[in-house]
């Protein structure tokens, strides 16, 4: 899906009308602000903290609109749409029929970078592969920072006065979907799997966001992709251009993990077990990883990054390890938003019938029977958030499920269900925004929840 409308690069005059102010609303009026451009700011949203924002920000260059329930703007030069505001909202559908040029707050971004952009996107381990691509730079001695749905907007990044060498940037399909320009020096596509079908008429139109991150991007050799997505790049790139390919099942792709060992191009580059990380999907986000670093800079040196990658480890809220007592290991894997990394969070620390599975949350109508696949880990599910009944549905034949109202009453049911040898995984399924403020959240009141369950036995 492509909704973005081509136009030129703007000049440092004009005036541009920004959409959301959350995050990356604000920080795109920040950046348009500070290269001389006029904006007006709408949010429908009304809140004291957006009312303080406006008190303080408001000038004659920034207009901002609260509690918006217009029917159309007024003329500008271009629309910046925060990633969060639908095409079929209010908000969208004006935006969209307006005739004004309508661009993501990335692409924004993109046309006032001074450097080279890195970007990772898919369904799964971005943020992982995105960290992990910045470390291994860095490793070589080149500046390099993340940005983009990783937390710090593009735009905020150029706030700032030091610019690295490179940027590695997270890409959501919701910010690809509105990109004209947007031509990063190399990019790579993870995998692809059921997420965000309240967002897309179907899984073809995700399929094609995805793809349109390679658009701009001239050379094969800066398009990285997983093997099983190359009938995918069959349909929506090429049937004659071969892609950089990774792979954990696929011995002939460029970059491979043979279940022991990574392999760049048929040799050898380290044992997986000298890392920090775990699990294959692990393996295979420090394969995309390299084949993002030797696209982007050719003759990297083998020995600073593979210290790079034994000195990486992933971040909070992704598998992390909260507490191991009385047998039991407590994990938080909050970051598991659809049901794929579900799967994955299964695989890489489960066992037979030993996981206590804390589920559920925002319903984005995904297909969670992939999960039924590892039916066989799972103890018994605890169930919360908005689509638990749906959950419970569709697992019960196969699963124990337990419903509940909060967070607390389900961790620490799992708890007083675990046993020696047993694993508390919260690894969600869903997005957090039914019941918590972000996955972030979400994570930290697992974390909480479980050190004061146990406080009295550590």
């Amino acid at each position: 899906m492509n909704l973005a409308h081509k136009i030129k690069r703007q000049p440092g005059t004009g005036n541009i009308i920004v959409l959301g102010l959350g995050i990356s609303g604000r920080s795109a009026a920040a950046l348009a602000l500070r290269k001389g451009l006029t904006v007006a700011a709408y949010d429908q949203k009304n809140s004291p903290e957006l009312e303080n924002y406006r008190d303080k920000l408001a000038s004659d260059k920034f207009e901002i609109n609260l509690g918006w329930e217009g029917v159309k703007f007024p003329r500008a030069d271009l629309i910046v749409i925060s990633p969060g505001i639908g095409k079929d909202s209010l908000l969208g559908k004006i935006a969209f029929g307006s005739g004004i040029p309508v661009i993501s707050e990335m692409e924004f971004g993109f046309r006032h970078c001074p450097r080279p952009i890195i970007a990772i996107t898919g369904t799964n381990g971005k943020t992982t592969t995105t960290e992990l691509t910045c470390h291994l730079i860095n490793s070589l001695g080149i500046s390099t920072a993340t940005a983009g749905n990783i937390g710090v907007p593009l735009c905020e990044a150029l706030l700032s006065p030091k610019q690295p060498n490179y940027y590695v940037v997270e890409a959501s399909s919701f910010q690809l979907d509105t990109c004209a320009s947007f031509a990063p020096l190399c990019a790579a596509i993870l995998n692809i799997t059921s997420d965000h079908m309240n967002r897309y008429a179907d899984e073809n139109e995700y399929v094609s966001s995805k793809f349109s991150i390679f658009r701009n991007i001239s050379s094969p050799e800066g398009k990285i992709i997983r093997s099983d997505l190359m009938q995918y790049w069959k349909e929506h790139v090429s049937s004659k251009e071969k892609p950089v390919v990774f792979s954990s099942e696929n011995f002939r792709a460029d970059y491979y993990f043979d279940g022991t060992d990574i392999f760049v191009k048929g040799r050898k580059f380290m044992s997986f077990s000298d890392t920090k990380l775990l699990g294959t999907h692990n393996a295979e986000n420090l394969l995309s990883a390299l084949a993002l670093v030797f696209s982007a800079i050719p003759g990297a040196s083998m020995l600073r990054l593979r210290e790079g990658a034994k000195s990486f480890m992933t971040g909070p809220h992704r598998l992390e390890l909260v507490l191991k007592i009385n047998g039991i290991t407590c994990i938080n894997d909050s970051k598991a938003t659809n049901p794929d990394s579900t799967v994955v969070a299964l695989k890489a620390v489960g066992g037979h019938k030993n996981v206590c599975l804390i589920a559920g949350g925002l319903d984005k109508n995904m297909d969670f029977s992939p999960v039924l696949g590892e039916k066989n880990r799972i103890k018994a599910a605890f169930l919360i958030g908005e689509c638990k009944k749906r959950l419970a549905n569709m697992w019960k034949n196969d699963i124990s499920c337990i419903i509940f109202n909060s967070l607390d009453e389900a961790v620490l049911a799992a708890c007083d269900m675990a046993e020696p040898g047993d694993v508390v995984l919260l690894a969600p399924g869903c997005a957090s925004m039914d019941m918590f403020k972000d996955y972030k959240d979400r994570g930290q009141k697992f974390t909480h929840i479980i050190n004061r369950r146990f406080e009295s036995e550590k």
